[in-house]
């Protein structure tokens, strides 16, 4: 989200607010978000970032008072120290905050590869994201891209404008080549074109969020995709931006995970009213089924040889054709015939059945259809949230929700991670269960080298590994859910079930892994929203 020249109005008012006030604590409240409290003249504030690839940024934000469990703190050396300075790197996106005993915190903005160093004497002694992995290490330094004086003119037009300026926003850059019809520019005009751009952001910056939710600092005389909200600070617009981007996504996130849920049962109702509206076949078959009856009771006389699995017998029904009628040899022709008249009655309930249940299932389809077409109107949060209560009986009739007790009589933990579902033991027995009854494909997870409990991600046959955003998510509840809860990162193995065996007489839970991933997570409570 912070782009290069966002990032130098946001170092100004940072500076403005926040130079020579006091750390009190950093702590991730939720994952990929890192909170550091602060005192400035007594007034207390939060400095966020946010790693999250889909919404990287660094904002000042008002005091809310931290989580009382399930937090992490980060960087205690800081605690209580002085921020003395806060600078931007040239030409790169990296913020700097100087502290007394040569303590720096480095924000590093960077989408997929987002983080915060603390750095002491130029070694990196600790950091938000994979701390043991960087630990030790020299702290990132500015790496300024490239800026080419001339215009390729064989380039394409995007190419050309981010080569003579890499840092200008490149998702805005395709809309200001539309609206200017740059396509059509000699290539020195793309130059001019390129410094008038850069000459507006650094010399008359607007801050406004768009209509598509982007943050943008040209006027609209610049960039005319319509405005959602202008600012007085950048400060304010990035914040706006980051909340609204998040509330979209987990918006979206729950949404999609309701109508899966709903879709899925759409499929399986219509296929189950398709199959009922073929009931006028049981009629036939009863119809076909009480003529066998009346031919063999007719011909009742008759014997049975040993071995015969058809009898041939004239059809009065059919001016005396011959047919063969399918019988047990074990049978008499009128046991046979009353096998007929069975048959007959049942498939006649069946179609009575049948017909009663269609009028169900049209009911059920149509509830779920005004169901979906709700849904797909709700645009806030809290809307979702009043929906999901007011509807609650008729979601719980198609597999959404269902009461906590469904937790505690099940031997499985289980929660929703994205579109899969992630059960998880509660015991040494439940993870024999667990285990013992997962697919071969399912995707077994447990926290390496401590107890805890095993956890398995199902895949319904799938062969594919779940993508890893699910991976990592479901690792993190499986860390929580071990010896490894108070750890700021733990170790967590991964491998599809049916490289799991248990040995013959091991203990309850104990498994042995023929091939594991591991992957570094730090433990998260799973939250109620992600209850089944």
């Amino acid at each position: 989200m912070n782009n290069y020249y966002e990032l130098i109005y946001l170092t100004k008012e940072l500076q403005e607010n926040v130079e020579n006030s006091v750390v009190e604590f950093s702590i991730t409240p939720h994952k990929n978000v890192l909170e550091s409290y602060i005192v400035c003249n007594s007034q207390r504030r939060r400095l966020v970032f946010s790693a999250n690839p889909a919404e990287t940024a660094l904002f000042l934000d008002s005091f809310r008072p931290p989580k009382k469990g399930n937090v992490v703190e980060f960087f205690a050396p800081i605690n209580n120290k002085n921020i003395k300075e806060i600078k931007l790197a040239d030409k790169d996106r990296l913020v700097f905050f100087s502290f007394d005993d040569n303590y720096k915190l480095i924000y590093k903005l960077f989408g997929s590869r987002a983080n915060v160093f603390l750095v002491k004497d130029d070694t990196i002694v600790d950091s938000f994201k994979n701390p043991d992995k960087n630990k030790g290490k020299n702290p990132p330094t500015p790496q300024a891209p490239k800026f080419e004086d001339s215009v390729n003119p064989e380039a394409k037009t995007k190419n050309q404008i981010t080569r003579l300026n890499p840092l200008l926003p490149r998702h805005l850059i395709p809309h200001l080549i539309r609206q200017h019809e740059v396509d059509e520019m000699e290539p020195e005009q793309v130059r001019e074109f390129v410094d008038f751009i850069t000459r507006e952001i650094l010399e008359r910056p607007v801050y406004r969020v768009l209509k598509n939710g982007h943050v943008c600092l040209w006027g609209e005389e610049v960039l005319d995709i319509p405005t959602e909200k202008k600012f007085d600070t950048i400060n304010e617009c990035i914040l706006y931006a980051y909340k609204n981007t998040v509330h979209q996504r987990r918006l979206s996130q729950k949404k999609d995970n309701i109508l899966e849920r709903l879709e899925q049962f759409k499929t399986k109702l219509e296929a189950r009213l398709e199959q009922l509206k073929q009931a006028d076949k049981s009629l036939e078959r009863a119809d076909e089924y009480e003529k066998y009856g009346h031919l063999l009771m007719a011909n009742a006389h008759r014997s049975v040889d040993k071995g015969t699995e058809k009898l041939e017998i004239q059809d009065f029904y059919q001016q005396n054709e011959t047919i063969q009628i399918p019988i047990k040899d074990d049978h008499s022709i009128a046991q046979n015939a009353e096998m007929y008249y069975d048959k007959a009655s049942d498939s006649r309930k069946s179609y009575k059945e049948a017909k009663k249940q269609v009028s169900i299932v049209e009911q059920r389809l149509a509830t779920l259809d005004e169901l979906l077409s709700e849904l797909q109107s709700i645009g806030h949060l809290p809307d979702l949230d009043k929906w999901q209560k007011s509807r609650k009986d008729d979601l719980e009739k198609f597999g959404w929700g269902g009461s906590a007790d469904e937790q505690v009589e099940s031997p499985f933990r289980k929660f929703k991670v994205g579109k899969y579902e992630l059960w998880i033991g509660k015991n040494a027995k439940s993870n024999d269960e667990l285990t013992s009854t997962a697919h071969k494909e399912d995707i077994w997870l447990h926290a390496r080298g401590v107890a805890g409990s095993h956890a398995v991600i199902r895949m319904g046959n799938q062969k594919d590994y779940p993508p890893k955003p699910v991976i990592l998510e479901a690792a993190s509840y499986t860390a929580y859910f071990s010896k490894a809860r108070g750890s700021k990162s733990a170790p967590v193995i991964y491998t599809k079930r049916k490289y799991i065996h248990k040995p013959k007489g091991a203990p309850p839970g104990a498994v042995v892994v023929d091939r594991e991933q591991v992957i570094m997570v730090p433990p998260m409570k799973p939250n109620a929203n992600v209850k089944l």
